[in-house]
C-alpha cells in the first residue's frame, strides 16, 4: 500500500469497502506493531458488517492508548487536522484531532508555571499567631524523629556516624522487637558501648 492511499483511507473513510478489505489487512499482518493500521482495518469491517468485528475491536482496544479516540473514529464523529510542513517540498500531513486535551494540558502547565513565585510561596499562618511560633513547630515536628520507626539499617548508620547513644537505644529496642536475634543485638550492644567508652 502507498502512502497517498493510506492517506486516502484514513481521510475518507467511505473509500473503505469490500476491495479495500484485503488490502488493510494486509497491512495489520505486514506491520502488526502500527496502530493505525488496525483502527483502518477495524472500520472496514464495521462498515461491511463484518462478523469479525467484535473480535478485532478487543484486540485493538487495548493497543490504543485513548478510547474515546477510537470511538469518535469508528463513529465518523473525529475530523480530520491538515498539518502545513516547515520545508516547502514536504507534502503537508494529516493526523487526528485528538490532541486538543494534551494542548490544553499543556497549556495548564505553562499557566501554571508563569504564575507570581512568590505567591506559590507564601504560607498561610495560623490566625493569632505571628507566624514565627507556628513555622517553628512545624519545622520542629518535620525533623522529629519517630521513636517506634527503628530498623536494623537505621541502628547501623548510627553507629557508622559514630552516634553511639542512639545506635545504643535502637539495638535495645531491636533486641525487644526481635528476641529471636538478641543474642545478636547484645553483641552489638557489647562492642558498641565498648568503642563508647574508649572514646
Amino acid at each position: 500500500m502507498k502512502r497517498e492511499q493510506l492517506l486516502t483511507y484514513i481521510n475518507t473513510s467511505n473509500t473503505l469497502n469490500g476491495e479495500t478489505l484485503a488490502e488493510v489487512k494486509k497491512l495489520t499482518s505486514d506491520f502488526p506493531w502500527f496502530s493505525g493500521g488496525w483502527l483502518l482495518y477495524l472500520k472496514n469491517l464495521k462498515k461491511l458488517g463484518h462478523p469479525d468485528y467484535d473480535a478485532v475491536l478487543k484486540k485493538v482496544a487495548v493497543m490504543v492508548p485513548d478510547r474515546k479516540v477510537l470511538f469518535k473514529f469508528l463513529n465518523d464523529e473525529l475530523p480530520k487536522k491538515q498539518v502545513v510542513s516547515s520545508k516547502e517540498n514536504t507534502p503537508a500531513t494529516y493526523r487526528l484531532e485528538g490532541d486538543v486535551k494534551l494542548q490544553s494540558e499543556i497549556s495548564l502547565i505553562d499557566k501554571f508555571l508563569s504564575t507570581d513565585s512568590e505567591r506559590l510561596r507564601t504560607v498561610k499562618h495560623n490566625p493569632g499567631t505571628n507566624g514565627n511560633g507556628s513555622e517553628r513547630a512545624l519545622l520542629e515536628q518535620s525533623v522529629k524523629e519517630d521513636e517506634e520507626l527503628v530498623t536494623e539499617t537505621l541502628a547501623s548508620i548510627y553507629f557508622q556516624q559514630k552516634n553511639f547513644d542512639k545506635a545504643l537505644d535502637a539495638y535495645k529496642k531491636l533486641s525487644l522487637k526481635y528476641p529471636e536475634k538478641s543474642v545478636y543485638f547484645a553483641g552489638r550492644i557489647e562492642e558498641i558501648e565498648l568503642l563508647k567508652n574508649n572514646n
